[in-house]
């Protein structure tokens, strides 16, 4: 069975217009396989499988015998013997299944870390670096967090200076990134952040928070989670933190948060323009060919509204980010979905836009009222509709 990461290449190859011919020609694969992909998610699982062998009963102990240096025929031995569960099968069978178990555990020692190259347009890493206190001329000390994006192939940097590692920070920086490239690339590799994935499944699976899943779906990029404790699955944009850390902020002073900002895009651009030792080329060298590979950018990107699914309250007022903001009466007890964009908040019932409201800032505990919205009970209750008015003024 092919692995996710194939699956989410050949839906995305599909998406773009390839045929199945070329997609199967381009992966190795048979084209039947390609049709059969298209036809199944892309996160489908493996089909569990129920044969076991009678040798699995013995495993721990065959562990410790490989380590012991025993032969096969005295495990043979012990295990025939064992007095809680006698081994009753046939020789070649556990001989079979010791070899299987010793070359899991050989490969298990051998695991060291493989650079891999990319396609032209394939990945995204991203990840965070942190800078405690930070060290300003004109401002007092506080954390700065950067947030880092690399092209695999190309190694292309993208670099933002933040004050907070929030899922709206990360998703805003990876639309911003995006923006500059003016496409967007197939897969982006994460972490194991807690904004991104909140664990993994019996399987192994990483569990995609939903408005990830979201924004991957409209943007048509594939999420990839590293696998735990596998750093060198991400290891360019690895360097690149620690590149930041050793090269652009080693010796360098700066005012404040605009001359931090200001010094980094010009570092960056000289970075581009650099050859890289990897590749033996400037990253904005290959950077064309990536373009020419990645997907659309959507007109939306410009000013991206991050989805919430919000449950109005028999007050006809949704609670977002710790304000309120109301919506018709007519939705009342209902499910709608928010757009939370820079600026202003956008509610959307299906398709319908609903309301629209300037955005408070977060954390600020403002009712976001529009006396429209309530306009059919002021007949019934005419103090409701002053009450709507000073509403709307103390907002």
């Amino acid at each position: 069975m092919l692995r996710q990461m194939e699956r989410s290449a050949v839906q995305v190859m599909a998406n773009r217009g390839r045929s199945q011919r070329a997609i199967a020609r381009e992966l190795g694969i048979s084209r039947d396989t390609v049709a059969r992909v298209l036809r199944e998610p892309v996160d489908r699982k493996p089909a569990d499988r129920s044969r076991t062998s009678a040798v699995d009963a013995h495993r721990a102990k065959i562990e410790q015998w490989l380590g012991e240096g025993l032969s096969i025929v005295r495990m043979l031995e012990l295990a025939r013997t064992d007095e809680n569960v006698p081994y009753t099968g046939g020789r070649s069978t556990f001989s079979d299944r010791v070899r299987r178990i010793r070359a899991e555990l050989s490969q298990g020692a051998a695991d060291v870390p493989i650079r891999f190259e990319g396609l032209p347009g394939e990945y995204l890493q991203v990840d965070w670096g942190e800078i405690k206190r930070f060290p300003f001329t004109r401002q007092q000390p506080r954390t700065r967090y950067f947030l880092c994006c690399r092209l695999k192939y190309s190694r292309w940097p993208w670099l933002a200076w933040t004050t907070d590692m929030r899922q709206e920070t990360l998703l805003r920086g990876l639309v911003d990134c995006f923006r500059e490239l003016d496409w967007v690339p197939w897969v982006l590799t994460f972490d194991n952040m807690k904004t991104v994935t909140s664990g993994r499944d019996a399987a192994d699976v990483p569990i995609w928070h939903p408005v990830l899943r979201q924004v991957a779906a409209e943007f048509s990029f594939h999420p990839e989670a590293c696998a735990v404790g596998r750093g060198n699955q991400k290891g360019a944009v690895e360097n690149l933190v620690k590149w930041v850390k050793g090269n652009f902020l080693a010796g360098r002073r700066f005012a404040d948060d605009a001359d931090l900002k200001d010094q980094s895009g010009e570092w960056l651009q000289s970075t581009r323009a650099r050859e890289c030792e990897a590749t033996g080329e400037p990253p904005v060298a290959r950077l064309p060919a990536e373009a020419a590979k990645g997907g659309k950018l959507p007109i939306a990107a410009h000013d991206y509204g991050l989805p919430r699914s919000v449950r109005v309250t028999g007050e006809s007022v949704v609670h977002l980010r710790r304000n309120v903001y109301s919506v018709p009466v007519a939705y009342a007890n209902t499910t709608v979905t928010a757009r939370l964009h820079r600026h202003d908040v956008r509610l959307f019932h299906n398709t319908d836009e609903i309301a629209r409201h300037r955005r408070a800032p977060d954390g600020d505990r403002r009712r976001m009222v529009d006396p429209e919205h309530f306009a059919p009970l002021f007949s019934k209750k005419p103090r409701a509709q002053a009450h709507c008015w000073l509403g709307r003024i103390c907002r």
